[in-house]
Formats: C-alpha cells, structure tokens, sequence
C-alpha cells in the first residue's frame, strides 16, 4: 500500500508541475472554478422568486435544460428564467452553495452554461417572522422573549435546522382532553421524560394561560431535575392573554451544558390536560425548588431548541 501511495502521490506531484509549466507557457487559468457564474441569493427565498435570467452566446429560437443540480429541484426553468423550486435547498446551514448546469440549445449548436449560487446567511429567526412581529424582534433587546403568532412558532419549529421539542409533546398539547385550570403563583415544570438535549439553544416558548393580562411571568429551565435548580431564562414574558401564547428569545448564545428540564413561573393560572403518562411538579412562588407532584396531567407547555445557532 505504501508504494501504491507513493506512485500516487509522484503523480499527483507531476500533474500539478505540469499544469504549472502549461499555465505559464500560454497565460491562460486552468481553473475549472472560472467558468463559473456566481449569483448570490440570501437564505430562504420563496418558490418562484427570480433568482437570474439565462444569457446564452447562441443565436436563435433557443431551449433551456438542466442537466446536473446539486439538491433535487431547488432550481426551476421559466423559459430563459432560473426560478427558486424548492425554497428549503436555500438554507444556510444545510447548504453554503448550490451548483448545476444548463445546456442551452438552437437545435445545431449546445451551450453549457456552469452556475454557482452562493446563499448569503441571515438570521433564520427574523426571516420566518412577519409585519409587526418582525420589526418588534428586530428592536428587542438581548434576552428579550417577543410575542410571536402560532404559525411564525411553527414555522420556526418546522424549518429551523435541528430543532427539538421540549415539555408537552404535540400531542399532549392537542389531544382531545379538555384544557383544565391550574392556580398560578408557582413554578411549574412536566415531569414527562420529554427534556432539552444537552448542547442546545433555547430560543422559542409556548404555553396555555387561562388568564389574560399576565404580566410577571418567567420562563425557567434546570439543567439538574425537573424538580430542582431552576432558574430564569431571558426577561419577564411580555404582557399577553389567555389561550395558548408564543414567544421566541431575542440574541441567545448560551448552550445547554446537560441535559435540560423546561420550567415556567406563571403568577395568574395557567392550562392543564389528563395525560396518564405524565405528571408535573410545583413550587409556591418564583422558586428554584419544586417540591409537590401532581400525577396523571401534563402542563400545556413547550420549548423549543436547536444544536445550531442560526440567528444574530
């Protein structure tokens, strides 16, 4: 194997010696990278968007045809138009660039032509908000929980990459059981096994209030128990009303260092279902300690984590 290696590695020399000599013998790039054309796209454009117009050398009633792309139908053709296909290719953690070809025709002669498209990063938080929502996270301040809509916290739980649900499943949260009321003045947490993995970014939350006009409530996490050692995770939630509330967490830089156990302090009563595989535990006031357990009900609440920081 050794000599095998070796004999490559004597050509692999030779080869790049002599495309050396050839480069300077006539001036021109060998790079195949050259015929490139680079079109710079920012993450997560929608279907259909105009990405560029195909401009071709031949002359004629011309054809369009991809031949070769890196990520199945992210690349449409419009006639001489490259268009977005799938809008999910175009996500920055998943892929940096996209490449393919198109063969251009007139019937005598073909063309091809070589595409880059080079994905410019932006925080995936913000593109999956709208109007109001989007201006008011773009004003918060780090640590700041924002009030956001329930499609804006699914979308966000749908597309983000490596996303991890935490405290009541979705199906906990939407099973056919009636919504109960809790009294509030307490640290809540799910004793239900579903826990935040260890190295995650906790940056979303939502959960059931039976009450409107809660002003003073927190959102916690342990990262020992989901009786213990919890303690508060950004700002006070903003002002909001009853029924279910989403919130996602401006500016969060700190990974969960094991694994983590979600927590709430709702000061006014919050919403409870009959679950005969879950419980929750509770402790009087804004406490770290909770020392009294509830059997048979999970708390309608539930976070949201990632293993990639994909935001400002």
């Amino acid at each position: 194997m050794k000599t095998h290696l070796f004999i490559k590695l004597c050509f692999y020399f030779s080869f790049i010696l002599f495309a050396s000599c050839s480069t300077e013998d006539d001036g021109e790039s060998n790079d195949p990278t050259d015929n490139l054309i680079t079109v710079n796209i920012a993450e997560y454009p929608s279907s259909g968007d105009l990405i560029t117009e195909i401009n071709s050398s031949l002359e004629g009633s011309l054809s369009y045809n991809i031949t070769l792309q890196t990520v199945s139908q992210a690349i449409l053709i419009n006639g001489n138009e490259l268009r977005v296909g799938d809008w999910l290719a175009f996500d920055f953690e998943a892929n940096e660039f996209l490449y393919f070809n198109v063969e251009v025709s007139n019937g005598n002669d073909t063309e091809l032509l070589e595409y880059k498209i080079a994905i410019q990063d932006v925080d995936d938080i913000w593109a999956f908000l709208n109007g109001n929502t989007r201006t008011t996270y773009e004003d918060a301040s780090l640590g700041e929980w924002v009030w956001i809509t329930e499609s804006e916290y699914n979308a966000l739980a749908n597309y983000l990459a490596n996303t991890t649900k935490s405290g009541a499943s979705d199906t906990q949260l939407f099973n056919n059981n009636s919504v109960q009321q809790v009294s509030g003045g307490k640290t809540f947490a799910n004793a239900n096994q579903n826990s935040m993995p260890m190295n995650h970014y906790f940056f979303a939350f939502k959960y059931y209030s039976w009450s409107s006009n809660a002003t003073s409530n927190r959102v916690k996490l342990s990262e020992t128990s989901t009786k213990s050692s919890f303690t508060s995770v950004g700002e006070i939630l903003p002002e909001h009303d009853d029924g279910f509330n989403h919130f996602v967490l401006k500016g969060v830089n700190t990974k969960t260092m094991s694994e983590a156990y979600l927590g709430l302090y709702a000061s006014l009563k919050i919403g409870a279902k009959d679950d005969n595989s879950s419980s929750y535990n509770h402790g009087g006031g804004n406490t770290a300690n909770l020392d009294d357990t509830v059997l048979g009900k999970v708390l309608l609440q539930q976070g949201l984590s990632t293993s990639l920081k994909q935001w400002d």
